[in-house]
Order: C-alpha cells, then structure tokens, then sequence
C-alpha cells in the first residue's frame, strides 16, 4: 500500500509541475534565481549521478534563458547532445525523448523535498522548453488571515445607540473542533506514510535497476581492475614520404600547409610503391567500438571501476585469467573470436552470425549493413570466478548496438524475462538484430538467446 502512496504522489507531482496554474508567472522569475535553483538541482541526489542528464537538464535551461526555448526540438537537442546527425530518424532513435522523461522525472523527485521559496523548473509535457515559476502560493491564503482592525465598511455606532442582544451560542462547535481535530491526526498520518513511502522509493534502486545491477555483478562485485580489450582495423595508410612526393605537383592548401593529412587521390590503374604505406598498428578505434566503449565506461563509472583499456594486440592469455575482462568489436577482435569459437552462436564469414547447435539456423547482415546483427554474451568462468563480457556485431553499427543493449536498463530487464530460472549464476548468450539509418542503429531487438 505504501508504494501505491508513494506512485501516486509522485505522479501528482509530476502532473502539478506540468500544470498550468503552477506556471503562472513564468516571466517575471529572474534569471539569476534561476541559476541558484538550477545549480541547487544539479548537485542533488537525483541529479548528480548522471552526467548525461545534469548536462541536458543545463542545455534546456540555458537555451530557454537565452531566448532560443522556440528552437528547443527533439532533432536539434539530439544532434547537440547525442552526437546525432542533423537530419536523423527521431522515431527510429527516440533518445531525447526518454532522456527529457527522465529529467522530469528526476525533477519531480527533487521537488518532493525541496524548499517551498525554490523556484520551479519543469519541462511540460509535449515540449522541450523549461519553463520556470514561483512556488505556488494558496490564493485564499491572504483572506484567511485575521483582520488587523476594525471593518470600516460599516458604520460605528455609539454604546448607546447599540441595541443590546443576547450572546450568541453555537452548540456544534465543540464537535466541530473535535471532527476537525480527528482529521487532522489522519492527515498527518496519511502525509506521513507518503513521505516515507517516498523516501522508500527514492533511497531503493528500482526493479529495473536491481536486474541490472544483477547482470553486471560478475564485473561491479568484483574489486579487480577491469580490462578492456578494443578491437584493432587492420590498416595501411600514407607515410610522410608518399605525402611530399605528392606534393611536389600539387600545391597545398592553408590546412595542408599547417599539417593535415588529406585523402591523396589514387587514379584506376595506379601502382603504389610499399615503401610509401605504414601499416596503421594499434591506433584507430571505430565510431561503433568506440561508441560501446563509451557506454560501458559510462556504466562502471557509476560504481568507480578501474579500467585498463587495451588494443587486442597488446592482450595475453593470462590476462583474461588474471582479471574481468569486456572484448569489444568482433572482426577486428581476435579475442572476440576465439571466445565465442566453442559458444553456441557465433560469427562466421564476414557478415553472418550462425547457431552451432542448428547451423542451418544463420543470421546475415545486408551488404550495405542497413540490417545487421551482432552478439552479447557474459560467460562465467567457474574454475577462476573471473567473467569475460563479449560485445561484438557484423559491422562498427552491429557493435554499437550490442554496446547500447547491455549498457541499458530497460533492455536487460526485458531480456532476463526470457531466461531460465537462476539466469543470475549462468553464463548468457544473446543474438541481437538492429535497422541501420544515417549510420546510427536503432534499438536492439532480440532473435535468439541461449542460457547455460
């Protein structure tokens, strides 16, 4: 029963923000009050343990200030913040969205305890703006205060002039007093339980968070250093010499001529000589690896991990043994590889994912990989108590997408639904399949899962 109290006070409040009576009076708050609030939100419990929330709530407000509020949409704050293209798909990629429901939400708890005098901040539903008010304040609130002298509405009467009645008697005050008396004890009770309820809820990781928190506890329970093993392209690119026997025809522009490296054009048909290309070793990472490196440091720096990231090429045997490990990329991963060689599904070719156990069972990435696939797996190692955690998909966006899936609450929540029961102690293997637009993946959707 609490925790229905504590739901639905919640969603008053977050109601009550969007309200517009609580609105009222938006333009008249100072800019500098503002501030004070907002740095005070910031630094509160709902808000200082993400940085990508803190950094999104301050990009509306500041926006809003600036007057740009009008400018505030889905596709603008996406590409200033999420690293998105200018022109994405925002119903495939609805980022924003969730991100901006989840500051409301934030900021619904924060105003549960909040002083009465802060001003309010909230970002209506259907919008993207902040808007910002006073406190609202109760409007019979000034009449019910005691008169401070006589009601000069009426005209005095002299003592003598005053007819003389009886003293007037109420019967039912008494009990009036004593209902309102009762009420108020359950008022108090009821506000109370709310309040604890609340606290309850604000304190206790979510369902969501505690499934989560159970995935990942192979890697966040252990105290360990982390090793991340990046995957490594194999590339060949340009030496200094091949740049200045190409410039010696051509002329160099400003950027050139302050050292930039440009796509040197290599007509059909044309001969390059070894001697003018290095092999690129250990020095590029994918937008896609990178991207799920991204979202797995963002994970483990919530509990203060250590990492140690390396390229596959600089990674032994013995540690992978030594320490909880994440492999990240698959073709460009050798390690990605040999782990998943005896697993039930893994990679084969250059674009497909095939199931051992049915191997006419096969999952294949078009060639313009605008649908492609990619593997998740956390395989225990009883023997040593250590896990390897495999991200890796056909193509950099397959990674991407397998990085977003596990690094994801609601995602892993949904996934473990499927699983067996003692999930928590096993070893798991997840097929993932994602759309491709403008180079962005959309969100994962499961196809196949294996539990052992």
């Amino acid at each position: 029963m609490q925790s229905n109290s504590a739901g639905a006070s919640l969603g008053h409040l977050v109601k009550e923000l969007d309200s517009p009576d609580r609105l009222d009076g938006s333009k008249i708050v100072p800019a500098p009050e503002v501030w004070k609030t907002l740095s005070a939100i910031l630094q509160s419990t709902p808000f200082r343990t993400s940085k990508q929330i803190q950094h999104l709530l301050q990009y509306i407000v500041s926006e809003t200030l600036a007057g740009n509020g009008d400018s505030l949409k889905e596709r603008v704050i996406g590409a200033s913040l999420f690293d998105r293209r200018s022109d994405y798909d925002t119903n495939a990629d609805p980022i924003v969205r969730l991100r901006v429901a989840e500051v409301r939400k934030r900021l619904a708890l924060y105003y549960q305890t909040a002083h009465e005098e802060l001003v309010l901040i909230s970002i209506p539903s259907g919008s993207f703006k902040a808007v910002f008010a006073w406190p609202h304040k109760d409007p019979d609130q000034s009449q019910s205060a005691p008169p401070s002298g006589p009601d000069r509405t009426q005209p005095l009467l002299e003592p003598k002039d005053q007819p003389v009645q009886p003293e007037a008697v109420e019967p039912a005050s008494a009990p009036t007093f004593a209902r309102f008396r009762d009420r108020r004890w359950w008022i108090v009770i009821a506000a109370s339980v709310v309040i604890l309820s609340l606290a309850t809820l604000h304190y206790l990781p979510s369902p969501e968070e505690r499934v989560f928190n159970q995935f990942w506890s192979p890697i966040l329970g252990n105290s360990n250093t982390i090793l991340i093993g990046m995957g490594s392209n194999p590339l060949y690119e340009f030496s200094i010499g091949a740049e200045d026997e190409y410039y010696k025809n051509h002329p160099k522009n400003r950027y050139e001529e302050m050292g930039l490296h440009p796509y040197i054009p290599i007509p059909p048909g044309t001969t390059v000589d070894s001697k003018f290309l290095d092999p690129a070793l250990d020095t590029y990472l994918t937008i896609g690896d990178a991207w799920a490196l991204s979202s797995i440091e963002y994970v483990l720096a919530q509990q203060q991990k250590k990492l140690d990231i390396r390229f596959v090429n600089d990674l032994a045997y013995g540690d992978l043994r030594q320490s909880p490990t994440i492999l990240i990329g698959a073709h460009n991963n050798i390690w990605t590889l040999t782990m998943t060689e005896n697993l039930r599904f893994g990679f084969q070719g250059h674009s497909t994912i095939v199931d051992r156990f049915d191997p006419q069972k096969q999952w294949t990435a078009n060639a313009d990989r605008s649908e492609t696939y990619g593997i998740v797996a956390r395989v225990l190692n009883s023997w040593n108590g250590k896990v390897v955690i495999v991200i890796g998909g056909v193509g950099y966006s397959g990674t991407r997408a397998a990085g977003d899936f596990i690094s994801n609450q609601q995602s892993i929540a949904k996934l473990v639904k499927s699983l067996p029961k003692g999930w928590e102690n096993k070893s798991i293997e997840v097929v993932l399949h994602t759309t491709v637009k403008n180079q962005v993946p959309s969100s994962a959707d499961v196809v196949a899962t294996y539990c052992w």
